[in-house]
């Protein structure tokens, strides 16, 4: 905060000016008797466009899509206590996936803080609950104090790895009036990494034979696509990525190897592999088979939390610092090759469709068809089902911040708000979520905010009337199945009771038809595919399925 300009405001347009003064364009909430200062100055023209969610974890979910789409911030407004905690699932996802999620909620008033008297909506430690979750989290109780807590906690966000943060405010500072100076957003520090750390790996990329790229999430979080492209190019390096990783190197570039680092068709070039660069990537469970994935003999680890070098592998060297900024130094300190490999990558790619194929012709009929059925730069939003297990090894994705997903808490119901928040973020392009049946009606109700503000979004459900993931793994571990199976309404109709259209797509051709007439419409679209798959794994691979990660 400044003191150049004061004005008299209340914590609510205190608020409101922070967020405007940060560059926040959009916020997802609900209204609450605790909050009500801020709604009144969201209406008096603030030039944020807030969308009203029917749910507080379909909020923090919206702000999630959000902010992932666009690569910056997203903002979600909740009133005290059970609204405050509906949001504490959405903030896990995003801390769990790095993503830059900002809560700001009520609380009771300032005298009654943790005096139990038996407030409205009274939590005993509203604060606290936030603090498995966030990477910073704060309670202001004094308006003054309003714009230099949001301004800190931006700066956190933009700082380093990416947290959610929350604030709480009391009710009585968000109403009262009092003079507030101007907002001065603060100052985020350059991006760098280690310069001795680079020499040392330049050396180790320089000498090596077979070098690979595993980019991950950070690597988008970073906006260093056009550092990787230059970097594996310059060493003729093939480049797998995670599944948070996916479009940091668009599909079709020659050493653009996928997502199927784990697959058996990647085993040759994985283990001729004697350098492999791991960038913005934890090299965590699911990624590494429970950590049982053998390294190649040097492992250069660049990752922009020092607390992740080498957490989970030991590293050869590693280089503390932004991934782009690094992977720039890289570049410029290693000898161009001739290029050479990308014949190798095609014919891997080309085995893995194959195996995939030959595993479910189902699966990869409906992926294709997808694809087939999208403009290359839509954004795809993927909910817990396995038509999305088959698309990490099979859907092409061709730009950054294009593929959402809940990989680390795999939080199911996340497709359809999430697909909302970026549909806010990024109109100018079609926006799809992929559900199972269970993950869509988990936030079902969110339809009616898709279709009260007027988005253009499609929604591909996969239905197979059951809790798919769960299903099989009962019947194999116990022998029978028991509360895996669901009842689900017409979605078709249901679609059309919230005002949506709904279609039923029973092949991939018709799917790949839905989708077009679907992205063609300006307004939101349901289409139920009716369909039952098995999952996309292989015997070298069963120890990477996990309790959590294998829900529909």
């Amino acid at each position: 905060m400044s003191d150049a300009r004061a004005m008299v405001a209340t914590g609510g347009e205190a608020v409101v000016e922070s967020l405007v003064a940060h560059g926040v364009s959009a916020v997802f909430g609900i209204p609450g008797t605790h909050n009500l200062a801020v709604y009144e100055a969201l209406a008096a023209e603030s030039g944020i466009r807030h969308v009203l969610a029917r749910h507080e974890q379909g909020a923090g979910f919206m702000a999630d899509g959000h902010a992932r789409a666009t690569g910056d911030l997203g903002v979600c407004l909740s009133t005290t206590g059970p609204a405050a905690l509906n949001v504490l699932t959405p903030l896990g996802t995003a801390f769990a996936d790095s993503v830059p999620v900002l809560s700001i909620a009520s609380e009771i008033p300032v005298a009654g803080l943790g005096r139990n008297r038996g407030y409205l909506h009274e939590c005993r430690d509203q604060l606290a609950c936030y603090a498995p979750v966030t990477g910073y989290s704060a309670r202001v109780t004094g308006a003054t104090s309003i714009g230099p807590t949001i301004a800190e906690a931006v700066v956190a966000m933009r700082t380093g790895r990416p947290r959610p943060a929350a604030i709480d405010i009391p009710c009585d500072v968000l109403d009262a009036q009092q003079e507030i100076a101007t907002v001065v957003p603060g100052t985020v520090a350059e991006a760098s990494c280690d310069a001795e750390a680079v020499a040392r790996a330049a050396e180790l990329l320089a000498a090596a034979r077979r070098p690979l790229i595993w980019a991950g999430g950070g690597v988008i979080r970073s906006r260093a696509s056009a550092a990787l492209v230059r970097l594996a190019e310059t060493l003729d390096a093939p480049v797998f990525c995670t599944v948070l990783g996916k479009g940091a190197l668009p599909a079709d570039h020659p050493l653009a190897a996928g997502e199927g680092f784990l697959h058996p068709a990647a085993l040759a070039i994985r283990e001729e592999c004697d350098v492999l660069l791991a960038v913005g990537t934890g090299l965590g469970q699911l990624e590494t088979c429970n950590w049982e994935l053998p390294m190649p003999p040097t492992l250069i680890q660049v990752d922009i939390d020092a607390e992740a070098i080498g957490h989970n592998y030991p590293v050869t060297t590693g280089i503390l610092g932004d991934a782009a900024a690094a992977m720039d130094a890289l570049s410029d300190a290693v000898p161009a090759r001739n290029p050479r490999r990308s014949e190798a990558v095609a014919t891997m790619k080309a085995e893995m469709r194959r195996q995939c194929r030959e595993r479910c012709p189902q699966a990869a009929d409906l992926v294709e068809a997808i694809r087939r059925g999208l403009p290359r730069e839509t954004v795809l939003v993927n909910d817990l089902t396995i038509a999305v297990y088959w698309g990490r090894y099979l859907m092409d994705v061709y730009e950054p911040n294009t593929y959402l997903y809940p990989w680390n808490f795999c939080t199911l119901g996340y497709g359809l708000p999430a697909a909302i928040g970026a549909a806010v973020a990024r109109p100018d392009v079609p926006v799809v979520a992929m559900c199972g049946d269970g993950g869509f009606l988990f936030n079902v109700q969110e339809l009616a905010t898709a279709v009260q503000q007027q988005l253009p979004l499609t929604v591909v459900v996969f239905n197979d009337s059951a809790y798919g993931v769960l299903k099989p793994q009962q019947q194999q571990r116990y022998g029978r199945t028991f509360q895996t199976d669901l009842h689900n309404p017409d979605l078709v109709a249901l679609a059309g009771a919230f005002g949506a259209d709904g279609m039923r797509a029973e092949s991939h051709e018709q799917l790949e038809t839905a989708l077009e007439k679907a992205i063609a419409s300006d307004g939101v679209t349901v289409i139920d595919v009716p369909v039952s798959l098995p999952w996309p794994v292989w015997p070298r691979q069963e120890s990477a399925v996990v309790s959590r990660e294998t829900v529909e």
